[in-house]
């Protein structure tokens, strides 16, 4: 596997550092033992995320293993998405996550998960509600997937639309608070938000 552009540069970072600062060998890169002490644990955590989440030319990312456990249970034929390297070199990633959010979309007590994955050549934007309960599985949309050298990828990202935020409403050109968190699906040129209403998810400037 080749060693991935972030976890390079973040490597060489560190090489750098220790060799400023160690045991006086100002002259000659620190060993990689010596990098090992003095890299504190979130640091090597932070790089052995980046590891694990870097394949060939494609960037994966993680999920809390209670959603894992929601789609084996749900979607045992589904799989979360990769998205291509040129996603992230573009400077076209907007959330810190976009595969999956955590919110209240039905408006209770309860903490709700959506999540995309990709089921054959679609990107299936799912929600489980109140998943440390009965966890209801409600679909919220679907869109193509891309294909490039027989895989296929996501290019979208799941956003939080949270409540009581002020949306301007299009079809009575007017704006308006939202009642429950939403969901905003990010596109590369568009964004489509949904909001659940009576037990389904509908776009939010779409007709009931």
């Amino acid at each position: 596997m080749k060693l991935h552009p972030i976890l390079f540069a973040a490597l060489l970072g560190l090489a750098a550092c220790g060799s400023d600062s160690a045991d006086g060998n100002y002259n000659r890169a620190a060993s990689d033992e010596l990098i090992g002490e003095q890299v504190d644990a979130g640091t090597k955590a932070s790089i052995d995320s980046v590891a694990r989440a870097a394949t060939e030319g494609n960037i994966l990312f993680p999920v809390p293993d209670t959603l894992t456990r929601l789609l084996q249970q749900e979607q045992p034929q589904a799989q979360l998405p990769n998205f291509q390297d040129e996603t992230l070199v573009n400077r076209r990633m907007q959330v810190e996550n976009p595969v999956y959010l955590k919110g209240n979309f039905d408006g209770n007590s309860s903490p709700d998960y959506a999540v995309q994955v990709l089921q054959n050549d679609s990107i299936h934007v799912l929600a489980f509600l109140d998943y440390t309960t009965r966890a209801r599985a409600v679909k919220i949309a679907a869109y193509p997937a891309r294909q490039l050298q027989d895989q296929w990828y996501s290019v979208y990202q799941l956003q939080l639309a949270p409540k009581d935020s002020v949306v301007q409403d299009p079809r009575n050109q007017r704006k308006v608070t939202l009642p429950t968190d939403g969901v905003s699906v990010i596109e590369e040129n568009r964004t489509t938000m949904y909001v659940l209403k009576n037990g389904r998810f509908i776009p939010f400037d779409a007709r009931e």
